[in-house]
């Protein structure tokens, strides 16, 4: 028969506890450039002790300094809103139409476009609005001249056919009829790059036939692409960090909006010092005292912690800064990590959504850490062999397209031994098209 007994041991174990301060100094590592001054803000509304450096004041006016009589203003504070593509055609409608019947049937046709940019809704509309096919069919032929020209078309046929038409006054007119005919006909032999199939149907030269494509090819068949990838140009990323040859040696310059300085207000600590009471005020300006402390030290470890890492960067890297992205040298946040004597999940959330400006480029912090790839000469970074496969590829006899068993062949040339099934592999990721569908008839 087994006997219970109760006894108290009594032993000694380490366990990391995750508090809510080094959760908090954990989301700020990792926290982009915007994530971190919406943070800021809504810290410094809860928290009256944190001031910011006055070169990181985003606002686009300084209400504090108003003053009613101030009637001057910098036109560099205000920004012009983004428009919808939505926005946009309308806006184009009112200059057209004649009536406002016409200006209804022309915000439904441009409400009711597909994400493509399509419209193929015109019997539907027309009983909705108890009004004539041919009216809807009249407001819709003059958005279909719209800019981006193609778009409210039925389809990508009809989006290619509509601008061949308006480039009639810019080109050969023989030309655009060839390129009506072959986007009538051959769209799929245009995808597949059947160069000879095409130019035997219209019985014409291949290097005819390659020029007619190559016009298709500079429209655009999904009008609303268009517009979005002109909205997206005019666009960019600010680095967080730019990395700037001076005097022959790299430094680092640290974006003052990425890596902000708080300060504690010197009001408040005058208030603090002057109230030595024990009342209720007292206590909480001194509990929003350590919070406010705690803060400003986890951002400063923020900005530590990444200077680090970009001076780590800048030692390895070296020969990239000076030659290229080929002479980027495989490097892993391990090991970056054990040179700066901290763990690897703290590299990596630090150099998560941040930028960095070299004499070669913005990248993302985290493309700089690159897996190798045992060649003849040694290691080799992955970013290099692709930049290399992408330089005989560039490089190539445009007629005459290199395999991806003659890339790597190439390759090997440079000591970089890879195989096919390799280079099809870092192609694709290079959105490289195959050497069928590279082969041009020039």
């Amino acid at each position: 028969m087994m006997e219970l007994n109760y006894g108290l041991d009594v032993k000694q174990e380490q366990q990391l506890v995750m508090t809510p301060k080094l959760q908090q100094a954990i989301e700020l590592l990792q926290l982009s450039s915007l994530e971190l001054k919406d943070y800021i803000d809504e810290e410094m509304l809860e928290n009256p002790l944190l001031e910011l450096e006055d070169d990181y004041d985003s606002s686009a006016t300084d209400y504090a300094n108003y003053t009613a009589d101030q009637d001057e203003f910098n036109y560099e504070n205000f920004v012009a809103k983004e428009l919808t593509l939505d926005e946009y055609l309308r806006q184009q409608l009112k200059l057209v139409v004649t009536n406002s019947s016409e200006e209804e049937i022309g915000k439904q046709i441009i409400g009711n476009l597909d994400q493509s940019g399509f419209f193929n809704d015109t019997a539907r509309l027309a009983t909705e609005l108890e009004v004539a096919v041919s009216q809807i069919e009249v407001v819709l032929e003059k958005i279909k001249r719209f800019d981006p020209i193609g778009i409210a078309t039925s389809g990508m046929e009809e989006a290619l056919l509509t601008q061949l038409e308006e480039l009639k006054s810019k080109k050969n007119k023989q030309e655009i009829e060839l390129a009506k005919e072959v986007v009538d006909t051959h769209l799929e032999e245009v995808s597949k790059n059947q160069v000879r199939k095409i130019a035997k149907s219209l019985k014409i030269k291949p290097i005819h036939a390659q020029q007619v494509i190559d016009l298709i090819k500079t429209l655009d068949p999904v009008p609303a692409n268009k517009f979005r990838k002109e909205i997206t140009d005019n666009s960019y990323i600010e680095p967080d960090i730019v990395v700037r040859k001076v005097n022959d040696r790299y430094v680092t310059i640290l974006n003052d909006f990425s890596f902000p300085t708080l300060r504690i207000s010197k009001y408040y600590k005058k208030l603090l010092a002057k109230n030595k009471s024990k009342d209720e005020l007292q206590g909480y300006m001194e509990e929003k005292l350590e919070s406010a402390l705690w803060l400003v030290k986890s951002i400063e470890q923020r900005r530590r912690t990444v200077y680090n890492i970009v001076q780590e960067l800048i030692d390895v890297q070296h020969e990239f800064l000076e030659k290229g992205l080929k002479y980027l040298k495989p490097l892993t946040m391990k090991e970056v990590a054990e040179r700066i004597e901290m763990h690897e999940s703290t590299v990596s959330r630090a150099t998560s959504n941040k930028y960095i400006q070299t004499p070669y480029g913005l990248f993302s912090m985290k493309f700089l850490f690159s897996g190798s790839i045992k060649t003849k000469g040694g290691q080799v970074s992955a970013v290099s062999v692709k930049q290399q496969l992408q330089e005989v590829v560039d490089n190539e006899d445009p007629n005459k397209p290199l395999s991806d068993q003659k890339i790597s062949q190439k390759l090997a040339e440079r000591g970089i031994d890879i195989s096919r099934r390799t280079v099809a592999k870092y192609r694709k990721e290079l959105k490289i098209p195959s050497s069928r569908m590279r082969k041009r008839y020039n």
